[in-house]
């Protein structure tokens, strides 16, 4: 039995609990910094691969490659809940406004094919407005992240 004295204190409990607590939240800012790296790069590979490859090799190609940006936006979206959940106050709501602003990326292809000439505006606007819309959601989760770090 441990004497009161090799007892931890009550706020080290607490810090201890705080850091458990941030070392899980801080999986949200970080994935969505990859995802907003792996859409850059998508966007120059697909640029590229659209002039030197084969019209076969580059419908699979980019169907593999969204399919693995879909599962590291489901991962996103998981890891922005459970630090919506973790968080308190205002951090929380600017986590959920990031998660929002992230769910932009599914919505703008639905949002498009309703708008008479969609297609065009989004092949001309769509690179740009999808590296924006995940910036848009880093930079409200890195305020967040601030907010609980201040």
């Amino acid at each position: 039995m441990l004497s009161p004295w090799h007892m931890p204190d009550r706020e080290d409990i607490v810090i201890e609990q705080f850091y458990r607590k941030m070392l899980w939240a801080s999986a949200y800012p970080l994935l969505l910094a990859l995802m907003a790296g792996a859409t850059w790069v998508d966007r120059i590979y697909s640029h590229a691969l659209r002039h030197s490859a084969p019209v076969g090799g580059l419908a699979v190609a980019t169907s593999r490659v969204a399919d693995r940006l879909l599962l590291l936006s489901l991962l996103v979206v998981l890891a922005g809940v459970l630090c919506a959940w973790l968080l308190h106050g205002t951090s929380r709501r600017l986590v959920v406004a990031s998660l929002a602003v992230f769910s932009l990326e599914f919505l703008v292809p639905v949002l498009v094919t309703v708008v008479p000439g969609g297609e065009i505006y989004l092949a001309i606007v769509g690179p740009v407005l999808r590296v924006g819309i995940v910036l848009a959601a880093l930079g409200l989760c890195l305020l967040a992240t601030r907010r609980v770090l201040a």
